[in-house]
C-alpha cells in the first residue's frame, strides 16, 4: 500500500483504477480492473460510467483512508461481494453477509429451468440463503405463491431484507432443518441448492471460500449427498402431480450418483449444464406411481 501512502499526492479517481490494476493482478485477483472500479464505486455511490465521468474528481483524504481498508480486505481474501454488500443474480443486486452462500452465476440455470416448464403456482425453495431463488422466481412468475425455508435464522434475515427490497410479496419464509421435518405441501415446484461438498473436498475449494463463505451452506456433513437422498426421500410428499424438483449439484463427479439416487421406476431425470458446460442442475419429476 506504500504507493498510496505518499504524503500530499492528491489522488483522483483515475490514479486510483490505474494504480489498482496491477496491485490486484501481482495477488492473483482476477477481473482486477473490475474489481477496482466497484470498491471505488462503492465507496463514492457511483456507477462505473459516473466514475469515469468524474474521473479527474480528487480523493478526500477520509475517502482515500476508507479506499485503503477496502483494498486491504480484498487482498487479504474476503470476497468482494461481502465488502460491498451486494451480489448480482438473475439481472437484479441482492444483499449478501456472511451468513449465506453468495449468488454464482451458474444457480441461474434452475431459475431458468423453472420458468421453461409448466407455470407453477406454488413453489418450495430448500435453503433460500439470501432469498436469490426464491425471489427471482417471486418476480419472474408473478401470481405465484413460494414458500423459502431455511436452517439459520440469519440468512433468513437476509433474505427477508432482500424481499422487502423488491416487494416481493408473495413468499413465505419458514426457519426449517430440511433434515429433520419438511415443510407442508404438496408444491408444482421445488428449488434446491443445497449443501453439496464432502467433508474431504475442503482443499478443493478456493481459500476465500473456505474462510469465508458459511460452512452450514458449503458442507453436507457428509459425503455430499446427504440432502439429495433426503430428497428423494420427501419427493412422493412433496411434489403435486406433474410437479418437478430443480436442484443443483457438484458438476461431472456427482452427476452419475444424481441419476442414481432420483433415478428409478416412475422419475424422469434431465441434467443441465451451465455456462462453462458442465453439469450443473438436476430436473427430477415423477411420471408414475
Amino acid at each position: 500500500m506504500t504507493a498510496i501512502d505518499q504524503p500530499h499526492r492528491i489522488w483522483r479517481i483515475i490514479d486510483l483504477i490505474q494504480w489498482g490494476r496491477p496491485h490486484f493482478e501481482e495477488r492473483g485477483i482476477s477481473n482486477a480492473r473490475l474489481e477496482i472500479e466497484w470498491l471505488l464505486g462503492h465507496l463514492l455511490q457511483l456507477d462505473r460510467v459516473d466514475l469515469y465521468v468524474q474521473f479527474e474528481r480528487p480523493m478526500e483524504p477520509d475517502e482515500l483512508a476508507q479506499f485503503k481498508q477496502l483494498v486491504q480486505r480484498r487482498t487479504a481474501g474476503e470476497p468482494l461481494q461481502y465488502i460491498i454488500g451486494t451480489a448480482p443474480f438473475y439481472g437484479r443486486d441482492f444483499k449478501v453477509t456472511p451468513a449465506v452462500l453468495i449468488p454464482r452465476p451458474e444457480s441461474e440455470v434452475l431459475i431458468e429451468q423453472l420458468i421453461r416448464g409448466p407455470r407453477p403456482e406454488t413453489i418450495l425453495d430448500i435453503g433460500t440463503g439470501s432469498g436469490c431463488l426464491a425471489i427471482t422466481a417471486a418476480l419472474e412468475l408473478p401470481g405465484c405463491q413460494v414458500t423459502a425455508v431455511d436452517i439459520s435464522r440469519e440468512a433468513l434475515a437476509v433474505a427477508e431484507d432482500n424481499a422487502q427490497t423488491y416487494g416481493a410479496d408473495n413468499i413465505r419464509f419458514e426457519q426449517r432443518d430440511i433434515l429433520e421435518s419438511r415443510p407442508e405441501g404438496p408444491f408444482d415446484a421445488v428449488l434446491c441448492n443445497p449443501p453439496y461438498v464432502a467433508e474431504d473436498e475442503l482443499h478443493t475449494l478456493a481459500l476465500e471460500v473456505q474462510d469465508h463463505e458459511p460452512r452450514l451452506a458449503l458442507f453436507d456433513g457428509s459425503d455430499g449427498l446427504r440432502f439429495y437422498r433426503r430428497l428423494a426421500e420427501l419427493l412422493p410428499d412433496l411434489l403435486s402431480p406433474e410437479g418437478r424438483l430443480i436442484t443443483e449439484f457438484g458438476g461431472h463427479h456427482q452427476e452419475e450418483k444424481i441419476k442414481e439416487i432420483f433415478g428409478g421406476s416412475g422419475r424422469e431425470v434431465t441434467i443441465h449444464s451451465d455456462l462453462q458446460g458442465d453439469p450443473r442442475v438436476a430436473v427430477i419429476k415423477v411420471t408414475a406411481a
